[in-house]
């Protein structure tokens, strides 16, 4: 089977009803060095190839599960994978797509930031706040006292959120992952279509 066309494969749909989709995303970004795209200044990307609402049989639902499933296989490349996300339309599917390899960048990116103070703090520096940008997990490099110093230092509070660290206390990349997709989502509020969010 040849590989997927590399053209997002989605569809207008104005009934904007809860649904289980396919998509195949390329995730070569990722096989990229962190130097590399250190140089291009820019983060790595997902990009999605195919976007496809489940058949409604399960029969049928197994049946395209394993032919897309065996078109990733066919095409040879590791950086293919095959996802399924709850969501309102096609497009919604492709953005929630997106946002969630963003967001687990942008998680790796708040973890070295942290470690960065850390590992310092065991030359005596001491614990504080951080001031992380949203987007892509990034700092201002600055280790602030509190929260409102950290806070009161952004121009753009609104695209950052502030954390405490401790070197008792080092977060995983899943908690890094959990905390800025909660701030992510907050400023929009009630942004929920049958509990699925809407606003990615």
């Amino acid at each position: 089977m040849a590989a997927p066309s590399p053209t997002p494969a989605y569809r207008v749909d104005l009934d904007k009803r809860i649904d289980e989709y396919l998509v195949i995303v390329d995730d070569r970004d990722a096989l990229t060095s962190v130097a590399e795209h250190s140089r291009e200044s820019r983060m790595p990307v997902r990009h999605v190839l195919l976007v496809v609402r489940q058949a409604a049989h399960p029969a049928e639902r197994q049946a395209q599960l394993d032919e897309l499933a065996d078109s990733c296989l066919d095409a040879e490349s590791e950086s293919l994978n095959l996802l399924t996300f709850t969501a309102v339309s096609h497009g919604h599917a492709a953005d929630l797509a997106r946002w969630e390899y963003a967001v687990a960048m942008a998680a790796h990116g708040m973890v070295e930031v942290i470690d960065r103070h850390l590992d310092a703090g065991a030359r005596g520096w001491v614990a504080g706040w951080v001031a992380i940008r949203i987007v892509d997990g990034s700092s201002d490099g600055v280790l602030y006292a509190d929260a409102e110093d950290a806070r009161g230092a952004q121009r753009r509070l609104g695209r950052c959120t502030v954390f405490p660290i401790s070197p008792n206390d080092r977060p995983s990349v899943r908690d890094c992952e959990a905390h800025l997709k909660a701030m992510a989502h907050r400023p929009h509020g009630g942004c929920t279509l049958l509990g699925v969010p809407t606003c990615y």
